[in-house]
């Protein structure tokens, strides 16, 4: 008789706000963490983005079930901008095989609030993600302590 396994935790990984843009996987599918919100995202790339002083763009790839396959750091900027391109955020969607992703970057200055630049790439992301088939689910802005929901704020 098998008994229930504990809800899986979200990943926290010291080495993913580093530079060197590693992939953190988290294991087998059914021991993954479900990514169904904004806050279930926020959860898995605060410990990432928290303390950086530079602007770094993460993914959360999502298998079709919404289950986390991995974290990405896509780039690392400036302490007020990173490149996020769409060509860059969907090539390692694609690689892994995402049916839909989650974006999340930083602001350094702790200020969550989403500048017009993060806008404008959010909506230039949702339309790359429907012309490849890899649904952006959400941009996230992370500041400290807090962070925005670009689709609750509409912008998808």
């Amino acid at each position: 008789m098998s008994t229930a396994a504990p809800a899986p935790t979200a990943p926290s990984c010291p080495d993913c706000g580093d530079a060197s843009s590693r992939w953190f996987r988290p294991g087998p599918p059914e021991d993954r963490p479900q990514v169904g919100s904004p806050e279930d995202a926020a959860e898995v790339v605060r410990p990432c983005l928290r303390g950086l002083d530079r602007e770094h763009c993460l993914i959360v790839p999502l298998d079709t079930k919404h289950r986390l396959i991995g974290l990405r750091t896509v780039s690392v900027g400036t302490a007020d901008h990173t490149f996020m391109a769409p060509r860059e955020v969907y090539r390692d969607a694609l690689l892994v095989g995402a049916s839909a992703i989650f974006v999340a970057h930083n602001h350094p200055s702790g200020d969550a609030t989403p500048s017009a630049d993060d806008r404008q790439i959010t909506r230039r992301l949702a339309q790359a993600g429907a012309t490849v088939g890899v649904e952006l689910l959400d941009h996230l802005v992370v500041g400290d302590p807090g962070w925005v929901s670009l689709a609750r704020l509409g912008v998808l």
